[in-house]
């Protein structure tokens, strides 16, 4: 029964996450073609604007596709919950944990897809820059080997906690927004404003937790040791920030989906 709501959610929401990731896409290809051709035209004080323009709206879209998909899966998962259509989810033959494990599992790809599509879209524009420059694709490969060394990426266990961040992070950020909803439809009245005061009191908290990771990571210990080899120091810290980051995160997403699923158990609160 899980595989049928997954597959129903899936069908249910598909296009617009699928249309903004073909957006990033498409903008990632048009800026790359912009950072290329505006050289080769006569010096132009119009051309130089329209491309740092241009590059402007490529750094505004990807922000605003990846909140929009976002803002999107989260209104699906309040009507579908907790407004007049939550009566009719509810009382699907199956049980309560199935559909809350079909939205995070089908939100946390569309999430995962949508970062993938980022990844994607600035990889393409930056090979259009790089084209642009005379750096060597040597030198190129140089740079970012030696960026690999210095922050880490070689130490033993520092890929597995990167690979392992990558794919919880979109998990988290659904659970967080899930949890989010779950908790302000709880208000009485105004759950739309009680939803939305939580995801902010939830992210000022996450915020002050990567700020404890931060500090743990012994990174200002680090700035005051005087005769600290600070390049090959610096891997250290960063993986021991990220092992914190990724502990934290497994952490809070642990809690938000416990407390999801008693919520949606034991308080559903509907329109």
């Amino acid at each position: 029964m899980l595989g049928k709501l997954i597959k129903h959610d899936f069908i249910a929401t598909w296009k617009v996450p699928v249309a903004l990731d073909a957006v990033l896409i498409v903008l990632g290809i048009l800026t790359a073609i912009v950072i290329q051709t505006v050289p080769h035209v006569e010096d132009s004080l119009g051309m130089s604007l329209f491309m740092f323009s241009f590059v402007g709206l490529f750094y505004v879209g990807i922000i605003a596709a990846n909140v929009v998909t976002i803002i999107y899966l989260v209104i699906r998962y309040y009507r579908n919950l907790y407004t007049s259509e939550g009566y009719l989810t509810f009382t699907l033959p199956v049980k309560t944990d199935m559909i809350i494990h079909s939205k995070v599992i089908t939100g946390s790809v569309w999430l995962f897809l949508s970062y993938l599509s980022t990844f994607i879209s600035i990889v393409i524009a930056g090979i259009g820059f790089f084209k642009t420059t005379d750096v060597s694709v040597e030198e190129i490969k140089a740079g970012f080997m030696e960026m690999y060394n210095i922050l880490g990426f070689a130490e033993t266990g520092f890929t597995a906690i990167m690979v392992i961040t990558m794919l919880i992070t979109p998990i988290a950020g659904i659970l967080y927004m899930y949890f989010s909803v779950s908790l302000g439809q709880l208000w009485q009245n105004h759950k739309v404003l009680g939803s939305v005061l939580c995801i902010i009191g939830l992210y000022i908290l996450n915020q002050l937790l990567s700020q404890f990771a931060f500090l743990g990571s012994g990174f200002f210990q680090l700035m005051g040791a005087p005769g600290v080899d600070i390049d090959t120091s610096f891997g250290r810290i960063y993986r021991n920030m990220m092992l914190i980051i990724c502990i934290l995160t497994l952490a809070q997403s642990a809690v938000y989906y416990v407390l999801t699923l008693f919520i949606n158990r034991k308080k559903i609160n509907l329109d």
